[in-house]
């Protein structure tokens, strides 16, 4: 029996730069799923329970990444499920951390591929994470 790809959701209103991701996470085996607004990350989520999510923090149509993330982390089906802030702002890293996103990455800090190298690290097998929902 093969495992199903994990499912990634990119939350990213840059269409070049979401396209980007979407053909090296797609080539890497993933099953991409894309949002362009804060609503549609939600919805998105809510719909397919992505494995990780990429996250903006500035993203148009009324919600930001942070009002994301916290809606996110709110709901207990997402309290361990990976989050990575990718964005351009360099002084929200705590504030993001604060609320409870696994990673924070500065879009001109990192290459395509030291990004896409911690994304999938975060989706290698997670024991503690699969013990700590089969306990809940």
């Amino acid at each position: 029996m093969t495992t199903p790809a994990k499912k990634i959701l990119i939350v990213e209103d840059n269409k070049l730069l979401q396209q980007v991701y979407f053909d090296r996470l797609v080539k890497e085996g993933f099953l991409v799923l894309q949002a362009f607004t804060g609503q549609q990350g939600l919805a998105m989520a809510t719909n397919y329970n992505p494995n990780l999510i990429i996250l903006d923090i500035m993203l148009p149509g009324g919600l930001n990444g942070f009002d994301v993330l916290s809606q996110l982390r709110a709901n207990s089906s997402f309290k361990h499920t990976p989050i990575v802030m990718i964005t351009d702002l360099k002084d929200e890293k705590k504030t993001a951390e604060s609320m409870g996103a696994s990673d924070y990455i500065i879009k001109d800090e990192k290459n395509i591929d030291e990004t896409i190298s911690k994304i999938k690290s975060y989706l290698k097998t997670d024991l503690v994470g699969k013990i700590k929902k089969i306990l809940e």
